[in-house]
Formats: structure tokens, C-alpha cells, sequence
């Protein structure tokens, strides 16, 4: 009967600190208003690496940087900073993303096909449609469309699209 007694109370103990460890766990998690990702493409045009901050549950606010030592047919080095601010709607771990922003784009020592075409300053509007998923361990994938505006482009529209993965802090 003793043993009985003793064996329920140590259960009863169990279960109370399994409780209390997974309620840590998950008051953990919604205390990481950080993130910080690598993304392809996207915003940061070829890749950039980024710092988010939740500023509510469904309003984030993010800044990165990319450099690229020239593309393809063009020499150069590149910087682009993305800034923007985002919607996010849905549950946990699964949102729907939509938000604006701006990306300063530099480039320096440029040559296109070996040609000299000097320096390069300006700035791009740009949206964000996608999907962003957070898993229990912090881990977040975004996957993105992600248009350009620049009025004093060319092409004054530049359809964009990309991916970034990185962690919750």
C-alpha cells in the first residue's frame, strides 16, 4: 500500500515537471522576437544575409546586406541593402507573408562585356508575397515573389523571386 502511495506521488512529480519543462520550452520560443537568414534571390537581388526583428506577432521589421563580386558578363563589385517591413497572417508555424520596402543598390569599378561603365548608386522599391514556415526549433524557411520599381530603370519592373532559411535567436 506504502509502495503504491509512493509510486503515484512520484508519478503525480513526473508529469508536474514534464509539464513545467514543456511550458519553458514554448514561452521559450515565443520570447525569440530575432531572426537572422541567408536568402537567395528575393530582396538582397542575388543573395543577401538578413536580421529581422518581430515587433508584434504579425509586423516584422528587417535590414540585410548583400556584396557580389560581379555577375555573369559584368565585373564589379555590388552592395545591396534590403530594408522592409512585413505582414505575417496565419497560425504558429505557417504564415502568409506580404510587406514593402526599399533596397540601396552600389556598384563600384563596373565594366559590362569588358567595357568601362563607371559607377552605379540607386534605390528600388520592392514587395514581398510568400509563405514562411517556423519550426518548433526556431528554424524558418521563406519561400518569396519579390517585384522591383525603379523609376529611373529601363525595365521600370523587375519580377524577382527567392528563398531564405535561417533561425529564430
Amino acid at each position: 500500500m506504502k509502495a503504491q502511495r509512493n509510486f503515484k506521488s512520484l508519478l503525480l512529480i513526473s508529469i508536474l515537471l514534464t509539464s513545467f519543462a514543456s511550458y519553458a520550452q514554448l514561452s521559450e520560443q515565443a520570447n525569440k522576437k530575432n531572426q537572422l537568414y541567408f536568402e537567395l534571390g528575393g530582396n538582397g537581388i542575388i543573395y543577401s544575409l538578413n536580421y529581422e526583428r518581430l515587433l508584434t506577432e504579425s509586423l516584422t521589421l528587417r535590414a540585410g546586406i548583400g556584396i557580389t563580386p560581379g555577375m555573369i558578363f559584368v565585373e564589379g563589385t555590388f552592395i545591396h541593402i534590403p530594408l522592409t517591413v512585413s505582414y505575417l497572417i496565419g497560425g504558429a508555424r505557417s504564415k502568409f507573408e506580404t510587406g514593402l520596402g526599399a533596397v540601396y543598390l552600389s556598384g563600384s569599378d563596373i565594366k559590362v562585356f569588358g567595357l568601362q561603365a563607371g559607377e552605379l548608386s540607386a534605390v528600388a522599391l520592392t514587395g514581398i508575397i510568400g509563405y514562411r514556415y517556423t519550426s518548433r526549433g526556431g528554424f524558418v524557411l521563406r519561400v518569396l515573389f519579390t517585384p522591383f520599381y525603379n523609376s529611373s530603370a529601363e525595365s521600370k519592373f523587375f519580377l524577382s523571386g527567392g528563398i531564405s532559411f535561417g533561425f529564430m535567436l
